[in-house]
């Protein structure tokens, strides 16, 4: 090799390729929510919704494919989702792949007309749950109690978002209740179902 010839360090490519995306996401305001919901997860999110919104009033998207999660880390997106909206920032919601549980009603809580399902995205929504192996009576009385809350808060809330009566979405939530993307804009979870999300 000519002595005035520098090697390429093989990290530079991925990195400046890294770097180009990540300055796309931060330019459009764009969020991937992507995995189980848990607070690692979902305290980068709310950064980053706090970073995105900063009172120009552009559109932020979050991309959601996950399993669900954790109902109180999940709760606090969508309670930072709402007081993005109320601000006057809209919320773009799409989901990518799957939304099931929590995941489906965080998709739900993006600004109205623009909540988005790829044709082949799966959306599955149900009652509050937890894999329960030990404890005291009293204590499974009382995360019975828990998940009773989490229940009846994601019932309201998704009367509200979908325009159903409380009674037809319990009704809904009594089971695992998978939905196609079509079948989840008829319910009222998203608004439509596209590839293209302008």
């Amino acid at each position: 090799m000519p002595e005035n010839q520098q090697q390429i360090n093989p990290m530079i490519i991925p990195d400046f390729f890294n770097n180009i995306r990540n300055n796309y996401y931060v330019a459009n305001k764009i969020i991937w929510l992507t995995g189980y919901i848990e607070w690692g997860l979902i305290t980068e999110v709310l950064r980053r919704l706090n970073f995105y919104n900063d009172g120009t009033k552009d559109p932020i998207t979050v991309y959601i494919a996950s399993p669900g999660g954790e109902c109180d880390a999940g709760w606090a997106l969508i309670d930072m989702i709402e007081k993005i909206k109320k601000s006057g920032t809209p919320v773009y919601t799409i989901c990518a792949g799957s939304c099931s549980s929590m995941a489906a009603v965080i998709l739900s809580a993006g600004s109205k007309g623009y909540r988005y399902a790829f044709p082949s995205a799966r959306i599955m929504i149900h009652q509050a749950g937890i894999d329960i192996t030990g404890g005291k009576l009293d204590d499974i009385a009382n995360t019975t109690k828990e998940l009773q809350y989490w229940t009846d808060i994601s019932a309201k809330y998704l009367s509200k978002v979908t325009g159903k009566s409380v009674s037809v979405v319990e009704k809904e939530l009594c089971y695992d209740n998978y939905m196609s993307a079509a079948e989840a804009k008829k319910f009222g979870l998203i608004d439509k179902v596209d590839v293209y999300m302008a």
